[in-house]
């Protein structure tokens, strides 16, 4: 028996995804385009960007608040993607050669998710069917125009940005670096999503981050890349303690980005 609060939730998320793509559905621009769009700093790498629907974009940002408030960054989930966060986020896959991988910025693109998932041949057909088509129905019926944050979705190999922080896309586009790394890709995302084991991409990204920004460079301040990616990271601490000892208090989560802020202020002020 479904109790009335999770036959609205339920209503919600159905009505959600038909209005997604009734309104944002296959309507993007891409480095071809003539459309406005990040065209003239792509990179090599393929970027599209949904078009701006001010209703779906101001809801998608309230449901980012938790997010807001856990980095302590307004930009987290803002839906409101700044061509400065393409360009280093394309930037950076364009250095480390992943040119095959397409950035979305806050798009909702079903059709278009589907057709690489069958063409990503670097991941074997049953990964791709079985965990990556769970992945797509979850992209699908749970936009990430609404609910998502920044992701990269390695059996599509497709990077979804949605927040205008370059660390949190860079972060994830580090991610898509370990996987293709990998011989056997399919193999490795998929352990990468037991309970746990995840923080091993976790710790590698922020490492890699870490570094490619010592080297090269960013718009943001050391200071604010600390504090980004430390808060990130025991997010993800919190998320995965989370799954092994349920709270659903989200305590775990407010303590470990506390702890990541703290960590961030006290390297900050010995460096």
């Amino acid at each position: 028996m479904i109790s009335s609060p999770n036959k609205a939730l339920c209503f919600f998320v159905v009505a959600s995804a038909a209005m997604l793509s009734l309104a944002v559905a296959q309507e993007s621009c891409s480095c071809d385009s003539s459309l406005s769009c990040d065209s003239h700093q792509c990179y090599g790498v393929r970027v599209e960007r949904g078009q701006p629907r001010p209703l779906i974009d101001a809801m998608g940002w309230v449901v980012g608040i938790p997010a807001k408030l856990l980095l302590w960054d307004r930009r987290a989930e803002n839906h409101a993607v700044s061509r400065t966060t393409v360009d280093e986020v394309a930037g950076y896959l364009q250095h480390r050669g992943l040119h095959d991988t397409v950035v979305r910025v806050n798009q909702y693109a079903p059709v278009d998710e589907w057709r690489r998932l069958v063409a990503n041949k670097d991941v074997g057909a049953g990964w791709r069917y079985t965990v990556g088509s769970a992945k797509w129905l979850q992209y699908t019926l749970l936009p990430g125009r609404l609910f998502g944050s920044d992701e990269y979705n390695p059996y599509t190999n497709s990077l979804y940005l949605y927040s205008d922080v370059p660390t949190l896309g860079l972060a994830e586009a580090a991610y898509a670096k370990d996987v293709r790394e990998q011989s056997h890709p399919g193999t490795y995302a998929t352990v990468q999503t037991l309970p746990i084991v995840a923080m091993w991409h976790e710790t590698k990204a922020t490492g890699e981050v870490l570094q490619y920004v010592s080297l090269h460079g960013s718009s943001e301040q050391i200071a604010d890349i600390r504090h980004d990616l430390y808060a990130r990271y025991g997010i993800a601490v919190a998320g995965e303690m989370s799954r092994v000892l349920p709270d659903g208090s989200g305590a775990f989560e407010v303590l470990a980005a506390a702890s990541g802020h703290g960590l961030a202020a006290y390297e900050n002020q010995s460096k």
